[in-house]
């Protein structure tokens, strides 16, 4: 998935919990971005510098930063190394777990079935090699606008249906 709808579906995931700490939530959303940040920035650099064209072929070229890429891809978007991290992590604030970087999982979670056929997600890296096959890809213009709709549609309930719900009190 793009990090467009990446970022939002995190936002609407984290709402709820962190409706009153922004900061928390913003949180959750870059974490729920950073997978592809990681290994993808210096690709989108080098595409933008270059002229190269964004597909199979130029990730395929052997030029570092695609090498880069798709090494980064294996750790960023593996729930297997999300796990790690999120014990770490843990252990580190006295086995207080920090949900924001649940972000992190979400975006894994979705990129799972939404990834056919280019960039399938590595999901048990390093434990198994498996990547799921059956899904749709993000970038196919149906699941596109069935996404963004589907992202339309929520964003519209929270605004006009739970904030109306619970209006802000008059100061």
């Amino acid at each position: 998935m793009d990090v467009l709808a990446h970022s939002l579906w995190t936002n609407v995931v984290f709402y709820k919990k962190y409706k009153n700490d922004l900061k928390s939530r913003l949180w959750a959303v870059f974490f729920g971005v950073v997978p592809d940040l990681v290994g993808f920035t210096p690709a989108f650099f080098y595409m933008l510098f270059s002229g190269a064209k964004f597909g199979p072929s130029v990730f395929n070229s052997g030029v570092w930063v695609f090498k880069f890429a798709s090494e980064a891809y294996n750790y960023t978007h593996s729930l297997v190394v999300f796990l790690f991290a999120a014990i770490v992590v843990a252990a580190i604030r006295k086995g207080k777990v920090y949900w924001p970087m649940f972000g992190w999982a979400l975006h894994i979670l979705i990129d799972i079935p939404s990834h056919k056929g280019f960039y399938e997600t590595p999901f048990l890296f390093p434990l198994s090699g498996y990547k799921f096959d059956h899904g749709v890809s993000w970038s196919h213009p149906i699941y596109m606008l069935v996404n963004y709709s589907s992202l339309a549609i929520v964003y519209f309930l929270i605004y006009f249906v739970f904030k109306k719900r619970n209006p802000k009190p008059n100061a």
